[in-house]
């Protein structure tokens, strides 16, 4: 991890699923910020130095997928942890292959579960 305590961008227009994440990652340890909006995301999740990034693919302005491409496109991003959660699979039919088996990448169906969260985030705050 990167920071300590480690930090998570939740990118989600869904303000209740956003309110969920959020909750359960600052359970397991995480900072989090929020962002509703693929506009804004775009802009500034990039200058935060996060460890994970919780990203939801279909948002307003921006997709999920472009935002995931333009943090892949920056050093400061290229490796950072990317949890896709999509409520529409065929829409992560449009990452490619390479994109797809990239390391530090998971992809999700919604709804994902709330211990389903809290393990992914354990695994990340507590690997070596």
């Amino acid at each position: 991890m990167r920071n300590n305590p480690p930090l998570a961008a939740i990118v989600e227009d869904d303000l209740f699923l956003a309110d969920i994440y959020s909750d359960t990652l600052k359970g397991a340890g995480f900072d989090v910020t929020l962002f509703h909006d693929g506009e804004i995301a775009m802009q500034e999740v990039k200058k935060l130095n996060s460890d994970l990034i919780v990203l939801d693919l279909n948002l307003p302005k921006y997709s999920g997928i472009e935002i995931y491409r333009d943090l892949r496109s920056h050093p400061e991003t290229a490796e950072t942890w990317v949890l896709i959660v999509t409520a529409n699979p065929a829409q992560a039919a449009e990452l490619t292959k390479s994109e797809v088996d990239a390391q530090n990448l998971l992809i999700l169906s919604k709804p994902i579960s709330v211990d389903q969260l809290d393990q992914l985030a354990q695994r990340l705050v507590f690997r070596k």
